[in-house]
């Protein structure tokens, strides 16, 4: 009696198997522990990415739970857009899409829930259902005291840039996502610096042949740190400074002293708190701003550069934002284990027990 979860990305996708119990207090299913784990890198299986599945059951599942344990579904956290049961992956090296039918098929019983939510939604689900709050690290704390059903933002700068709100609109259901796109709303410059970056990343897309807008996720992105380099290096107290095309080497290189690499970083998580701050503007976040995603240490992050950028905001709206909390997410599993969290809330583990009781009963078991 498990569930099938995981996330899938175009660098690497994960899975992994759960068991639930049953909360008598609370009369409702439960996630109770990780009982199977992998990571894969996603462009091995570019052709048919439901084929991990097939690798990840043979390695964890059969002949070792199969005997006892029936899959009673699966959800799947996608760092793509998700529409009507059907997901893309986009990368330079490759591009796939692929569909809930096609994932259905390679598990043990093939009419069992099956379902792709987009990760921002996952990480919600990490975060706003179960304890997943307590694992957070708090980089600001609130200087109001929110109540449970109060609108919250999450952030997730990693690859891309993705930006949900979650909401009330029952109290007795807990919080609901709403997706959205504003990572690629056009980039906004607060300061000098930004008007000197926005040209420079302007320059360089038309260089590439794209003439579109500069957008946030352009800026605010893995890609994004190594262009605020680029962008560096070509100022003149900054010339003849070493090519670096990855964001871990500059925040690694950051942490060890290296002063371009300070400043940038520095740089880039000011931009970061200020779009933080339009957003809790935007939402009227006052449950609290959630980020998370690029690996860079809470202690750099509390250096001030990021609250801040975060309050400065004109009027009294700078109050206001200093009423608003701030809170870490660096487990890298989040997404994995908020879509097995939406897989029990949403009742997979009941439909997949009537679903495996009707096809074996086809079967004539």
């Amino acid at each position: 009696m498990v569930i099938l979860a995981g996330k899938i990305a175009g660098d690497k996708s994960e899975f992994g198997l759960f068991t639930h119990k049953k909360d008598d207090s609370q009369k409702k299913v439960m996630l109770d522990a990780l009982i199977a784990h992998e990571t894969y890198t996603t462009k091995d299986y570019a052709q048919g990415l439901e084929n991990m599945i097939e690798t990840f059951l043979e390695q964890y599942y059969y002949g070792q739970y199969s005997d006892n344990e029936d899959i009673y579904g699966a959800c799947f956290g996608i760092a793509g857009p998700v529409d009507h049961g059907e997901a893309r992956v986009d990368r330079k090296e490759f591009k796939a899409t692929f569909t809930e039918h096609d994932f259905r098929q390679k598990l043990p019983y093939n009419n069992v829930p099956v379902s792709f939510i987009n990760d921002m939604e996952a990480i919600g689900y990490g975060i706003f259902l179960g304890n997943g709050e307590d694992q957070l690290k708090e980089l600001y704390p609130s200087k109001s005291h929110p109540n449970p059903e109060d609108r919250r933002v999450l952030m997730l700068v990693s690859g891309g840039l993705g930006q949900a709100l979650w909401y009330s609109h029952d109290e007795k259901k807990g919080l609901k996502p709403i997706s959205s796109e504003g990572g690629h709303a056009d980039f906004g410059a607060r300061i000098d610096k930004d008007w000197e970056l926005l040209q420079f990343l302007k320059e360089l897309k038309q260089e590439q042949g794209d003439n579109s807008p500069v957008s946030y996720e352009y800026v605010l992105s893995a890609p994004g740190l190594t262009r605020i380099y680029h962008f560096f290096q070509s100022l003149s107290e900054w010339e003849n400074q070493p090519n670096i095309n990855d964001a871990d080497a500059i925040i690694q290189a950051a942490q060890e002293g290296n002063p371009l690499c300070k400043e940038v970083l520095d740089f880039f998580i000011s931009i970061w708190g200020a779009q933080a701050g339009n957003l809790a503007l935007t939402y009227k976040a006052s449950g609290g701003v959630y980020i998370g995603g690029i690996d860079i240490p809470i202690e750099i992050l509390k250096e001030g550069k990021f609250i801040n950028a975060f309050i400065d905001k004109e009027g009294n709206f700078k109050a206001y934002n200093e009423g608003i909390s701030v809170k870490v997410f660096q487990d890298n599993s989040i997404v994995m284990w908020g879509a097995a969290r939406h897989a029990i809330e949403a009742g997979f583990v009941t439909n997949g027990r009537f679903a495996i009781m009707r096809a074996n009963q086809q079967k004539g078991h």
